[in-house]
C-alpha cells in the first residue's frame, strides 16, 4: 500500500505521518510539502520527514502527475490555514486551498488512487450557537479559508464514484503537541500565554469554539484511509 500525505511538514502532518508509520509499517509513505515551516521544529528527536519513504519538496499547485504513480490513498492536508493570511492573500488562498486541491483529486483519480481524504474544517458553519452540528446543517462560511474548504468539498463530490472514495473531514480547530507546534491556534495560544505570562487574553468573541486534539484527528484519518483502500482491493 502506498499513501501520499500532502502538507506533511506543517503542524498536523508530522503526527499523521508518525501514526501511519506506526500503524502500517509495511506501507510506502510519501510526503509532499513546500517546506515553508520545515525549520520550525519543537523538540523533535528526528526530522519528521525521516519517517517517510519518499519526501518531495514541491508546490501542490504544480504537482507532477508521476508523483501519484502507484499511490493507493491520498491524505490531503496542504493548505493556507490561517484566517489573517487568508484575508491578506485571498487569491493565493483560493489557488492553493481550492483550485489546487480539486486538481490534485482529478490527477489522483486519473492515476488510479482509490481513496482521497480531504482535511476540511468546521469553520464552514460560520457563527453558530452551542448546539451540535451535523453534515447536513446549514453552512455559513465567513472567511476565505472557510469558503475555500466548502468550495473544494462541493467539487470533490462530483469526482467521487465506486472506484474513487472521497472523504471530507470537517475538523475542529486542532490543538496539542506536534513536532512542529503552532501557537496561533486557540487552545495552544491559551496554554502558551498561561505558562509565559500567567494571563490569557481573549481577542475576539465572534465564533463558538470547537477544539479537536491531534490524536482525535489522527484516528479519523487512520480509520478511513486503509479500510477504503482494502474495500476496493477485496471488491
Amino acid at each position: 500500500m502506498k499513501i501520499l500525505i500532502t502538507g506533511n511538514t506543517g503542524y498536523i502532518g508530522p503526527s499523521v505521518l508518525q501514526r501511519l508509520r506506526q500503524s502500517y509499517p509495511q506501507a510506502t509513505l510519501i510526503g509532499l510539502d513546500k517546506g515553508y515551516f520545515a525549520h520550525c521544529l519543537t523538540n523533535a528527536d528526528i526530522l519528521p520527514e525521516c519517517r517517510a519513504d519518499v519526501q518531495y519538496f514541491a508546490d501542490v499547485r504544480t504537482l507532477r502527475p508521476d508523483v501519484l504513480k502507484g499511490v493507493d490513498a491520498v491524505v490531503h492536508l496542504a493548505a493556507i490555514s490561517n484566517d489573517p493570511m487568508g484575508k491578506t492573500f485571498e487569491d493565493v488562498t483560493y489557488d492553493i486551498n481550492f483550485r489546487a486541491s480539486v486538481e490534485l483529486a482529478r490527477l489522483a483519480k486519473a492515476a488510479g488512487v482509490r481513496s482521497f481524504v480531504f482535511a476540511s474544517s468546521c469553520s464552514v458553519y460560520g457563527v453558530a450557537d452551542d448546539t451540535p452540528r451535523k453534515e447536513a446543517s446549514p453552512l455559513n462560511p465567513l472567511t476565505a479559508y472557510a469558503k475555500s474548504k466548502i468550495r473544494t468539498e462541493t467539487e470533490l463530490q462530483t469526482l467521487a464514484d465506486k472506484n474513487f472514495t472521497v472523504t471530507c473531514l470537517r475538523f475542529a480547530t486542532a490543538c496539542g503537541m506536534s513536532d512542529r507546534l503552532r501557537l496561533d491556534l486557540v487552545v495552544n495560544d491559551f496554554v502558551a500565554c498561561a505558562v509565559s505570562s500567567k494571563k490569557i487574553t481573549i481577542l475576539v468573541d465572534r465564533y463558538a469554539y470547537a477544539g479537536n486534539h491531534l490524536c482525535n484527528g489522527l484516528r479519523k484519518v487512520l480509520h478511513l484511509v486503509v479500510p477504503a483502500v482494502t474495500a476496493h482491493v477485496e471488491g
